[in-house]
């Protein structure tokens, strides 16, 4: 797989998106800022909607999800 081709899969609002970092006009070394704000423009969500988010790199994709709150 090529890095423009990974998966950035985002989680918000009970809802769940797949994008790949081309689309989002990304390089693999986007950072999570960046990443975020990318999203929040290509899915019009609000500039904060992504505030308590955090992102997961994986081999395979990025994951952009709620921070786990345990206990």
């Amino acid at each position: 797989m090529q890095l423009a081709d990974r998966i950035v899969h985002v989680r918000v609002a009970g809802r769940s998106a797949e994008m790949n970092l081309a689309a989002l006009n990304l390089s693999s070394d986007a950072t999570d800022s960046q990443i975020k704000t990318a999203v929040v423009h290509s899915l019009d969500l609000p500039a904060n909607a992504l505030a308590d988010h955090v992102i997961v790199r994986t081999s395979q994709a990025i994951i952009v999800r709620p921070e786990a709150i345990y206990g």
